[in-house]
């Protein structure tokens, strides 16, 4: 067990800016990932999923669910008109939906159904939240079929939980999340991001940056649907189609089925990306006030992968950077397209209820259920016998008697992970809401690294799956360059008070969790370690103080704790294809965040405003550099590499602004962002004589971490023809420790309007609507896809030459546009 009594001191003084010293070194030894953390794809808690609704409700399909009511909320409650059953909602959301009214002692950022419905209908959860304060985006894409990187105040976005109605999405291994893979924009409600802290309950070991909560809509209370189909630039086309059953009898039982299908080109070079989508959600609704509830989301896809340049890449090919439209043979074609393909398959299943038991006592529970499978792929020309190795042994290839061939290369994974979450809450009266709760989860997730048949005439893998049809030994067997199991098993036990006094103008949060995580991997290569263990227990507090002077006007403090448990790719040995071992597995220690954040915010009758102060102090902190694993001739599957960045201290604001509808029916909003994010220590690295030294990085800027970031935007809508433009600054971002490689600030912007048309028989409010982005045409790189320690040879502290690595980096799409036709039905 690690000890955290120093930290758990410190944050009894948080308030006072107490920091922590960083780490006086980190290790920088490779550690190769699961490739779909390395593949180039590219809030507030999420209230019950089954909310009861009265029999009574509105007919409507897409009718949004109002937030709770706030203490500050105006003495009118805001009215939700909804304009038919299609597919955007107008509401007067604070900002066109880009703002909502918080309460919590702690920083919300919320989007609302009301921003959603006016985005293009096929974008990811990345591309939804890009205009937060905190949140810096980078796409891959126009239309949201590939997942780019998503940045929380200089955080990527696997140090941020990401939760679906209660049930955790990231990666157990290292905590990626892939955001085209969960939810279709139709079917989701509320997105809410929590910069820096995470609720007690929340069942996630990778948070150290905070969390965000999507909540799939409700079923409607009557029968009925939403279909649409969209026609975009790049021969994109989309259908969707969702049906409500309403009320089933007497039964109290509501469901909803909803199916996509998405099929778009590449935008820069060959290929395409082609998705299947299923959601469904089933509610039960008790007169008690008790609900259950069944969420599912089922993703099936396969893209070919976009290559990531490097800055010199960038400079010689621009946008023509990419992999190759053309096979050329054997020894020079490993750079075909079709042999860099992203195939995915994976469900989600929740199972939330709330259970009144008295008017004093509740009890919620969510089981969850996560399946994936899939891979990230490369290739490469490699010698048969007698020169591979397997691990330690010598073991060649068998290419039916020729002397080498051209490999698939794919990184494999399939992931079970199942738990459950058990909270009981006890009222005694109505200043205090106790709970205590458990949680417990369960994963394996199955690793390796195959070798697949290529067709040497025509390039094309034999299976992109990589699971038959495998490259064999010799001596008769697979060939894995990797292959080891990892269980993973957590408890996490927590107890928390939420209190009011005052008329409820004082509200005091007090939680504490205590997170126990075991992993075991099983490495079945030869000649490395067959076992390793790793057990983490970290004790987790937090507090949050809020006074509503009066409905307008509130103040709040918080201080809390998170952590991001160590990569499973860590525990494990690894040996090159020439035999040589390239990493040392072993125990490291998680990254651990203390954070301090105090706030305001103003709730109008027109101006609804929030400005946030914080303060971050980490150690151990953890980096995923992604990279490609070299070959002869060919460019290999793509891995990822956890460099411990030691300390960091990061500080910053966060300032939003957005009206109620104002004049013409116009809701405009504004945000801004400074972020000062340094590295407290210098790092270790190896030398090109071979020894070991240390980068002076002490002081840099953290990676992915501008200092300024600001946005504008504006809604228009009276009810038939809305409009909706926004514009996103992102200052200058570097892409090494060392600071000598970066991204140069710049500006994207994007449009959408539409036209609802009254009823028109069956048809419930038709609409058509466009989406545009990049209207400018402009053409630079938006964000670092693979950082480095340092561009440019340098100069070690103890004299040694370190050698340079080139980062590399996401291009910015070029102007797209997409057509959607809706109706309900």
């Amino acid at each position: 067990m690690t000890s955290r009594i120093p930290r758990l001191c410190c944050l009894v003084t948080l308030l006072s800016g107490t920091a922590l010293a960083g780490a006086s070194g980190a290790d920088a030894a490779p550690v190769r990932h699961r490739h779909k953390a390395a593949r180039p794809t590219t809030a507030a808690h999420a209230a019950p999923v089954a909310t009861p609704v009265a029999a009574t409700a509105p007919a409507a399909v897409a009718t949004p669910a109002a937030p709770p009511a706030p203490v500050m909320s105006r003495a009118n409650p805001e009215e939700i008109s909804v304009t038919g059953s299609g597919r955007s909602a107008r509401t007067r959301q604070p900002g066109g939906g880009l703002m909502r009214v918080e309460t919590a002692a702690k920083s919300v950022q919320t989007i609302t159904r009301d921003y959603i419905a006016k985005q293009v209908p096929s974008a990811n959860v990345q591309q939804l939240l890009a205009m937060q304060p905190s949140v810096n985006v980078s796409q891959v894409d126009p239309f949201g079929l590939y997942s780019g990187q998503l940045n929380v105040r200089g955080f990527d976005q696997s140090s941020v939980g990401w939760m679906l109605d209660g049930a955790p999405l990231n990666d157990v291994g290292g905590g990626q999340f892939y955001a085209n893979e969960v939810l279709e924009s139709e079917d989701l409600e509320t997105v809410s991001l929590q910069p820096g802290s995470v609720n007690i309950d929340a069942p996630v070991i990778n948070a150290s940056a905070g969390m965000t909560s999507m909540t799939m809509s409700n079923p409607s209370a009557k029968a009925g649907g939403l279909l649409d189909v969209s026609f975009g630039s790049f021969d994109t086309f989309r259908q969707f189609l969702r049906l409500n059953s309403g009320y089933i009898g007497n039964s109290g039982i509501r469901a909803m089925f909803a199916f996509s299908h998405t099929k778009g080109n590449q935008w820069r070079g060959p290929g395409q990306a082609e998705k299947f989508h299923y959601d469904f959600k089933a509610v039960k609704d008790f007169n008690n006030g008790s609900h259950t509830g069944l969420t599912v989301s089922y993703n099936d896809q396969v893209n070919d992968s976009y290559l990531a340049p490097s800055y010199s890449q960038w400079l010689q090919n621009g946008y023509s950077a990419n992999y190759a439209a053309d096979y050329t043979g054997p020894t020079t074609g490993a750079n075909y397209y079709k042999l860099h393909v992203n195939p995915f398959r994976n469900v989600i299943a929740v199972l939330p209820t709330h259970i009144v038991v008295s008017p004093k006592i509740t009890i919620e529970d969510s089981l969850y259920f996560w399946h994936g499978i899939g891979n990230g792929t490369g290739a490469g020309y490699v010698g048969g016998a007698p020169n591979i190795y397997n691990g330690t042994d010598k073991v060649g290839l068998n290419f039916n008697g020729a002397n080498g061939g051209l490999v698939y290369m794919p990184s494999n994974q399939e992931q079970f992970r199942t738990g459950n979450t058990l909270q009981l809450h006890y009222k005694p009266d109505s200043h205090n809401d106790l709970s205590i709760g458990w949680w417990y989860e369960y994963s394996n997730l199955l690793q390796f690294s195959p070798y697949g048949q290529v067709n040497q005439s025509t390039g094309e893998p034999l299976n992109i799956w990589g699971t038959k049809n495998i490259v064999q030994t010799l001596a008769g067997n697979d060939y894995n360059v990797r292959n080891f199991l990892t269980l993973t098993q957590v408890n996490m036990i927590f107890i928390g008070d939420e209190m009011k006094y005052f008329n409820d103008r004082l509200h005091v949060s007090l939680g504490f969790k205590e997170a126990m995580a075991t992993r075991r991997t099983y490495n079945y290569t030869p000649g490395t370690q067959y076992n390793r263990n790793l057990h983490n227990a970290e004790p987790l507090p937090q507090i949050g103080i809020s006074w509503n002077f009066d409905r307008k006007n509130q103040i709040y403090i918080s201080g809390s704790t998170a952590f991001k448990m160590p990569s499973n790719t860590s525990l494990v040995d690894y040996y090159g294809t020439a035999g040589r071992q390239t990493q040392v597995g072993g125990a490291s220690n998680p990254e651990y965040t203390i954070q301090e954040e105090i706030g305001y915010r103003y709730n109008g009758d027109v101006i609804i405003g929030s400005v946030s102060f914080f303060n971050y102090n980490l150690t151990n902190r953890q980096q995923t550099l992604n990279y490609y694993g070299s070959t002869v001739n060919g460019q290999g599957a793509q891995y990822s590499q956890t460099v411990n960045a030691g300390g960091q201290t990061t500080r910053g604001v966060d300032a939003q602004i957005s009206t109620r509808p104002i004049w013409h029916h116009l809701r405009p909003y504004a945000t801004f962002e400074y972020l000062h994010s340094t590295i407290d220590n210098n790092i270790r690295a190896a030398t090109t004589a071979g020894t070991t030294d240390y980068l002076p990085t002490k002081g840099k800027i953290a990676i992915r971490s501008p200092k300024v970031q600001a946005g504008l935007g504006i809604d228009y809508d009276d009810g038939s023809f809305w409009f909706s433009g926004q514009l996103k600054y992102v200052g200058k971002q570097y892409a090494t420790f060392m600071n000598d490689n970066s991204v140069p600030q710049y500006i994207t912007n994007q449009i959408g309007m539409g036209y609802r048309f009254h009823n028109m028989g069956f048809m419930k409010s038709p609409e058509i609507q466009l989406n545009m982005q990049n209207l400018t045409g402009a053409k630079f790189r938006n964000g670092v896809y693979s950082f480095q320690t340092n561009a440019n040879a340098t100069r070690g502290v103890y004299g040694g030459t370190i050698a340079g690595s080139a980062p590399s980096y996401y291009l910015q799409v070029p102007f797209s546009a997409m057509v959607t036709l809706s109706t309900g039905f």
